[in-house]
């Protein structure tokens, strides 16, 4: 026997070998599939706005890191007939007063503007852009913009959301939307899901009788912590911030959920 016919022989066991592994590790722990939800329905009465950080990144296949294009700040009115994506700002926008403004940083300020950090390098100081939520406009510059955030995890009621990284089991892909009032720790949402899959962003409606979250699906999902409905995905009549082919929108935290 040659030995070409030997290595080929010795491949051919390996390749056995992983498959009978693979197929009695899926045999013995099953393929988890993603939760479902439902469409959320215009007409359930809900009030304010989402207000989400997304960014535009090249679809990279392999490394490096997908480049940033652009990144912007939108939001979506869930209290309208149809859920139409509105623009509030994008980095594009702000390129003659700096090319690296904090987004990710981004908060709610006095109620009906955002608050953008960025570095100046002329004066070498932080500064803060505060932007009007309706207009889009920037209304004042801040010097060193040290504002306290206000807790998004506290309703009106009291009632605080716990870090779904903390009531979720990765290990035995069990995930969870968790609150608790004075008395005891309430279920919102429970399910199996794929070890990959996760919940983040949560923030109480201004009622404080629903909860807003991302999930690691690009998705912006509804609960109603009363269960008056089943969890429902935002499906958007139209989108403000468009990309090209070859790029991606990618949601990278949801900021408020605002009157």
């Amino acid at each position: 026997m040659s030995r070409v016919d030997s290595n080929s022989r010795f491949t051919l066991l390996i390749s056995l070998g992983i498959f009978v592994v693979t197929t009695i590790v899926v045999a013995l722990f099953g393929i988890v599939a993603l939760p479902e939800y439902e469409v959320l329905n215009k007409d359930i009465g809900l009030n304010g706005k989402l207000i989400y950080h997304v960014e535009v990144q090249t679809q990279n296949l392999i490394p490096p890191a997908p480049d940033i294009m652009d990144e912007c700040i939108l939001s979506v009115d869930l209290s309208t007939t149809s859920f139409k994506e509105e623009k509030i700002i994008c980095s594009s926008d702000l390129y003659d007063l700096s090319y690296d403004i904090y987004f990710y940083d981004a908060q709610i300020f006095e109620e009906e503007n955002i608050l953008l950090r960025y570095w100046n390098e002329s004066s070498g100081d932080e500064m803060g852009l505060v932007i009007n939520i309706d207009s889009g406009e920037v209304v004042e510059k801040i010097t060193r913009p040290n504002f306290s955030r206000e807790s998004n995890n506290m309703n009106v009621y009291g009632e605080k959301l716990i870090d779904p990284w903390e009531t979720s089991d990765y290990s035995s892909r069990v995930i969870g939307i968790y609150y608790v009032n004075r008395t005891e720790t309430v279920e919102v949402f429970n399910s199996k899901a794929p070890s990959n899959y996760f919940f983040e962003s949560l923030h109480w409606s201004p009622d404080g009788d629903y909860i807003a979250a991302l999930d690691s699906k690009n998705n912006l999902i509804v609960f109603s912590k009363n269960k008056k409905f089943n969890p429902a995905t935002v499906t958007f009549s139209e989108l403000s911030l468009k990309v090209l082919e070859d790029e991606e929108r990618r949601l990278i935290s949801l900021i408020s959920w605002s009157y």
